[in-house]
């Protein structure tokens, strides 16, 4: 099939002037990139090209891809940007993984071999409209290593601060692999990016810290009983970050605050702590142990109650933070909010029966319960006024 020309469009490339080369390349010669951002794969050094493919549909499906491929081809103004090696005739494709998962199904490749039903079902479609152009597709090569900075930026730019931006997560794998990479600092990364809140920092000792501690088996993804979304849908990777911001959680662990960049942060005393911490959020299914938190709202008290080391003890025995909030408090906290508390319930109750009325089928059962509840408000008024008399004995 003849190379077309590519078409200019300033959406889907680098600016003008970088050094990077405008060309087309055939399907077969065109990877895709385990180490994308967005993948969240917890098995990469053993994925093959035929699993990073089924991961994808998997994960961020590709059906509206192939419905416009199948109609219209592959259009020209959309170029997939890669990097290769110098005198490589393949390249690996860094922004565009998602097109080629579409186009190598649509061609039948053998990466898409576990695809077969939409192969058949797609490829019809594609017949029925002409089998317009999909293969070869157009690319923008980033080869030699200095340009390798400059791919990363673009994609961080385009990712980060514009309108397609990634979940944390993939903003974190990026940020790692710019600080690792491309020889920059945290402020430089910062700087490009236009982050006035230390929020790289942030993203980038998140994802530090997490790596570690399932590497060290204190935590494992597929264990955790809330769910996450976007690049890992195993946890909520927000929830890592975030509570890594409150110095409380960050003292408990013994994490500086500054030195975000280390690849390793936590001390290997504290990897126990660092699962004590991932299991309160996260739970822990093979134990059969929930999160201590019921959502991101309870993150903060989660943080504060690590500087407590009787509250401490109680995450260690599995109870939730609401529990231990309860369990902690003070007698006087409970007394006046227990008080309070049941007298509403006991006047709502009442004004309900006044409104609707109880039937006798209804009421017979409860009398012996509403007598119970008597004797034990009884019983606490006794030791309240024997308390404000001074008789504590």
């Amino acid at each position: 099939m003849a190379r077309t020309p590519v078409a200019k469009s300033s959406a889907a490339r680098p600016e003008k002037g970088s050094g990077a080369r405008e060309t087309v390349y055939a399907l077969n010669k065109l990877l895709l990139d385990k180490d994308n951002p967005r993948f969240g794969m917890q098995e990469k050094a053993s994925a093959t090209q035929a699993d990073i493919h089924d991961h994808i549909v998997e994960k961020f499906g590709v059906d509206d891809v192939l419905s416009s491929l199948a109609v219209n081809g592959y259009f020209e103004a959309e170029p997939m940007v890669c990097r290769a090696k110098r005198n490589s005739d393949s390249a690996t494709v860094a922004e565009g993984n998602r097109r080629l998962a579409a186009c190598l199904i649509l061609v039948g490749d053998a990466r898409a071999g576990r695809q077969k039903t939409r192969t058949d079902q797609y490829r019809q479609i594609w017949l029925e409209h002409g089998s317009k152009q999909i293969d070869p597709v157009p690319v923008i090569i980033f080869q030699a290593k200095e340009q390798e900075q400059e791919l990363l930026s673009y994609l961080g730019v385009r990712h980060i601060v514009s309108s397609q931006p990634w979940d944390s997560y993939a903003k974190a794998v990026w940020v790692a692999r710019v600080i690792e990479e491309g020889e920059l600092t945290i402020p430089d990364v910062a700087l490009m990016i236009g982050d006035q809140h230390r929020t790289i920092g942030r993203l980038l000792q998140g994802y530090y810290f997490i790596k570690q501690v399932i590497e060290a088996g204190e935590f494992r993804p597929e264990d955790s009983v809330r769910r996450g979304r976007g690049s890992v849908t195993e946890y909520p990777f927000s929830w890592v970050y975030t509570i890594l911001g409150y110095s409380a959680a960050r003292n408990f662990l013994g994490l500086s605050e500054d030195n975000t960049e280390k690849k390793n942060p936590l001390n290997p005393r504290n990897l126990s702590k660092a699962g004590l911490v991932t299991r309160a959020m996260f739970g822990d299914r093979s134990k059969g142990r929930n999160s201590a938190i019921e959502d991101s709202r309870d993150i903060g008290d989660l943080a504060a109650a690590l500087a407590n080391p009787e509250k401490v003890t109680l995450l260690q025995k599995g109870k939730t933070i609401q529990e231990i909030t309860r369990l902690t408090k003070s007698i006087e906290e409970r007394l006046r909010e227990g008080l309070t508390e049941v007298r509403v319930i006991q006047g709502e109750l009442i004004a309900g029966i006044s409104e609707q009325g109880v039937s006798q089928e209804l009421a017979t059962p409860l009398v012996d319960l509403a007598s119970k509840n008597r004797r034990t408000a009884t019983e606490l008024e006794r030791m309240l006024k024997d308390a404000s008399e001074g008789d504590n004995d």
